[in-house]
């Protein structure tokens, strides 16, 4: 039996994505499927990648490159890491996409949209004539990018992420009045607020215990008042972070865009209830105000303060809303039919017609140039750049 080769691309950077890519090999389950993992990374920005060993990868490899580095040839080094053609490629940021369109690889490419930035609709519009099909991990994220590629608009598909059930077994571990803030601790994810959002509630006689997952960038920039109890846990594995989770009631994230967040869903089928910014998309079709969660419209502090003294003294609102959480993602993201549903559309989009791909330079200055050594390129680049 000849089996699909599904390359699933990283960019090192961790979060979400990477998270993702776990889940979808975990819960592989297609005997035609055989899924392979590339890491890209930034070696000016990170100076060791470890391994992961995600289960369900029958291989797994880093690769380094440099932006100083003559574009061309950081595609053909990568591109070397695919067996053939008939590899299909999983993309999931722009270097995958900028190899495929500026070396013409006749490869199969599946982008999956993330999120609802810019970002990302701009990959799919950029590369439109490098990639097969779309995967949008939301509703909006789908109706958004078909409208933006009308003619697209039959390969593009809105697919649920696989996550896999809770390990939380007893909800007695609840720690009462504890609340936690998963993601980078940056101001695109609302980070600033959270410092004024807690003096408020302690200015209120509301103390809560915060807990903070992520690497603490701009902690010494929004500093905490010594009034508030909070904990930094700093950058922790996932299965850390669930067991965290088991404990925690109150999951907040005043981020000012989002797709599907993996922490949300993770915290919901933990039963702990999402206190979020009522960002269209993902969000709005996971919490319903008042029902599987809390929504702020505008993202401010006081929005934040006001949803959170609403529920915090409410004990049995507190507990039907945790129930509600678990019920809808547990209906939602079944990791085993979810991950199946990815793999369908693997195998459909190699099942398509060959499309001719022609060259393309997306990338690059006039340095970047087929015909220059990387060497020459580079040794310029140190000295007019770095």
């Amino acid at each position: 039996m000849i089996k699909t080769k599904v390359y699933h691309f990283h960019h090192g950077n961790g979060g979400g994505v990477l998270s993702v890519i776990k889940n979808l090999l975990q819960y592989s389950s297609s005997t035609l499927i055989e899924n392979h993992v590339i890491h890209t990374i930034n070696r000016d920005l990170i100076n060791e990648y470890k391994i992961q060993n995600i289960e369900g990868a029958i291989t797994e490899k880093v690769f380094y490159y440099s932006p100083r580095w003559n574009f061309y040839y950081t595609c053909k080094q990568l591109a070397k890491l695919l067996p053939d053609n008939k590899a299909i490629i999983v993309a999931n940021d722009w270097l995958e996409l900028g190899m495929v369109s500026n070396l013409g690889l006749q490869n199969k490419v599946i982008q999956i949209l993330h999120g609802d930035y810019d970002y990302y609709y701009s990959l799919a519009k950029l590369h439109t004539k490098a990639i097969d099909s779309y995967i949008a991990v939301a509703a909006s994220i789908k109706d958004k990018l078909q409208s933006l590629l009308p003619e697209r608009k039959n390969d593009i598909q809105y697919l649920r992420f696989p996550i896999p059930e809770s390990i939380c077994s007893n909800s007695t571990d609840k720690q009462r009045n504890s609340i936690v803030f998963i993601g980078r601790c940056t101001t695109d994810k609302g980070y600033h607020l959270l410092p004024i959002i807690a003096k408020s509630l302690t200015d209120r006689k509301i103390n809560l215990q915060w807990n903070i997952v992520g690497e603490p960038d701009e902690k010494k920039i929004y500093p905490w008042d010594s009034s508030i109890n909070v904990i930094f846990h700093g950058l922790i594995a996932n299965a850390e972070a669930n067991r965290l989770l088991c404990k925690m009631q109150y999951f907040i994230l005043p981020s000012i865009a989002e797709g599907m967040p993996v922490s949300l869903i993770e915290s919901m089928k933990a039963g702990v209830i999402p206190i979020v910014n009522n960002l269209p998309g993902g969000i709005q079709e996971l919490v319903s105000n008042g029902v599987t969660g809390l929504l702020v419209d505008g993202n401010k502090a006081e929005g934040f303060v006001a949803a959170i003294e609403t529920i915090v003294h409410d004990k049995v609102a507190v507990e039907i809303m945790k129930s509600k959480c678990k019920l809808l993602v547990n209906e939602l993201f079944n990791p085993v039919i979810n991950s199946r549903n990815f793999e369908s559309i693997y195998l459909l989009t190699a099942s398509k017609p060959v499309l001719k791909k022609s060259a393309k330079k997306i990338y690059g200055s006039r340095l970047d140039n087929a015909q220059l050594p990387n060497r020459l390129v580079t040794f310029l680049r140190n000295i007019l750049y770095y």
